[in-house]
């Protein structure tokens, strides 16, 4: 059986790639790239792993990409929803094409109900993929404690954890946890056609600011604000006007429930108890 994970070089892809090389022979994992000359790449045929070239853009490479293969990941790409539909199209045209008997898809949480604001994209996703016919696997993922790497070093040098969030909830999840999890799934049976949802403990933002002094030691002030003040602040601070609303839409979001977690699969796809926020804060930051 031979796997293609796209995005072999972001750090989903390279995750769940180091994961399969435990489990299965290299000579059957093949990464998807955008730059087959990229110093990933070369590391990738350097371990005797297969490099093609993946560009969601070019159904034709995808087609190239997947004769052969049996099981493929696709890693969700634009939130733009014309591009990632068209990019949708064309992964599912190209697995039909060359017979794929799996496509696992990086969703986001509760895509088919949620009205967040990074929801839309991955619903019409999934639902392109549904509509083709081939088996599926959709990993919803929450959100990565890695996202807010940026934010705590900038509280551990002074500034406030600035939050428009309110007391809403973030089932916060460790990347690798999901890279291992991906690769179960992917080298695993009985997936066809199920729907996981991957995250970690429900926690507001001033329990993560909580864990955060716990593993720092560094006394770090949550300043809650309503969405108004938070998009001047951020404006005030010289992010770029199409990322604000992005970022305060996402607070939103946050305060509204959308990324709170009613359920997980995580601990069951990893067959043990998934990495919790102080012990992935202490290996971030050390």
């Amino acid at each position: 059986m031979k796997i293609l994970v796209t995005g072999a070089t972001g750090n989903l892809g390279s995750n769940i790639i180091g994961n399969l090389v435990k489990e299965m022979s290299t000579s059957d994992i093949i990464a998807g790239v955008r730059d087959l000359h990229s110093e990933k790449a070369q590391a990738y045929k350097g371990q005797g792993i297969e490099v093609r070239l993946t560009d969601f853009e070019n159904k034709e490479t995808l087609v190239e990409a997947f004769k052969g293969v049996d099981r493929v990941f696709t890693v969700s790409t634009v939130p733009v929803l014309e591009t990632a539909i068209q990019q949708q199209k064309n992964t599912v045209e190209a697995a039909k094409e060359t017979g794929v008997s799996q496509l696992v898809y990086s969703s986001a949480p509760r895509a088919d109900m949620s009205n967040f604001v990074l929801a839309a994209p991955h619903r019409e996703r999934e639902n392109i993929i549904k509509a083709s016919g081939i088996p599926y696997v959709f990993v919803r993922n929450n959100w990565y404690v890695e996202n807010e790497l940026d934010t705590i070093q900038q509280c551990l040098n002074g500034a406030p954890w600035v939050t428009s969030a309110g007391e809403g909830k973030v089932a916060f999840v460790y990347r690798p946890d999901l890279g291992e999890a991906i690769a179960n799934v992917l080298a695993g049976e009985g997936h066809d056609n199920k729907i996981y949802e991957l995250s970690g403990e429900n926690l507001t933002q001033q329990q993560f600011v909580n864990t955060l002094y716990e593993v720092t030691g560094k006394e770090i002030s949550v300043l809650n604000v309503e969405f108004e003040t938070h998009e001047k602040m951020l404006k005030e601070a010289g992010v770029p006007d199409e990322f604000v609303s992005m970022l305060v839409m996402i607070q939103k979001g946050i305060r509204e429930g959308g990324l709170e977690a009613l359920h997980s699969d995580l601990e069951m796809l990893l067959g043990r108890k998934p990495t919790t926020l102080k012990e992935a804060l202490q290996i971030l930051l050390k």
